[in-house]
């Protein structure tokens, strides 16, 4: 849990809460101690209510709440959690892997999240070779993505420049989601004392911020897209 940050819910003060499981195996993630169950069980975890209690002491200095993890949706109390974070009066943002459109549908339809970012990780065809599981998800993302598009939520389609994703690969992304309201773009780092999933996946070659910036410009005629560096 973090009480503040100012960069995670564009344009708010929120704080940040972490979920702990995730459906997906990307190599490249960082947050292993999220993901991988023998090292979840290391993670200390918050009740709900004492949650809820901080945030309503700092309702005068939050906007928000982000809601990250893992992967939020896989909470089968998400709604109800969401619900008493609305009723203290704080906007909520949501960060996902699309692959629950289902949860995602229900979640809009009852006006508990004002802000979506969903992370697309490769283009569409490589998503069993990027995610490390072999189901292909890549249409319950696409399902998301639109679920989105009908919403009138504001929300964004992010991808970040891992090992493995190219130039062509963020063109292919860009087109597919062409009509999205923004596309940003990631650099890949491995922040100090993280480990990723796989570890060698760390020295491999990745896009750099310059060529980020580069790619931006470019894919800027196709979808609005721009780098957070």
């Amino acid at each position: 849990m973090q009480w503040d940050s100012v960069i995670d819910f564009p344009g708010r003060v929120a704080a940040i809460v972490w979920t702990v499981g995730c459906n997906l195996r990307c190599p490249f993630c960082y947050n292993g101690e999220l993901v991988l169950p023998d090292r979840t069980v290391s993670v200390p975890r918050l009740a709900p209510e004492g949650i809820l209690e901080e945030l309503a002491r700092r309702t005068g200095f939050l906007d928000g709440l982000a809601i990250t993890g893992g992967e939020p949706t896989l909470q089968a109390d998400l709604a109800e959690f969401l619900t008493e974070v609305r009723a203290l009066g704080l906007q909520v943002k949501l960060d996902t892997n699309g692959t629950n459109p289902q949860v995602l549908e229900g979640l809009l339809s009852r006006g508990l999240v004002d802000y979506v970012a969903l992370d697309v990780k490769a283009p569409f065809p490589r998503y069993p070779e990027l995610t490390g599981i072999r189901r292909d998800v890549s249409g319950q993302v696409q399902d998301s993505i639109r679920l989105l598009a009908q919403s009138g939520v504001d929300y964004e389609l992010r991808t970040t420049a891992v090992p493995g994703i190219s130039g062509e690969d963020l063109r292919e992304i860009a087109r597919s989601i062409r009509g999205a309201k923004r596309y940003v773009l990631q650099p890949f780092f491995v922040p100090p004392g993280k480990e990723l999933i796989q570890p060698d996946w760390a020295a491999r070659p990745h896009l750099t911020e310059r060529e980020l910036f580069q790619l931006a410009e470019e894919l800027n005629r196709i979808v609005p897209c721009h780098v957070r560096a």
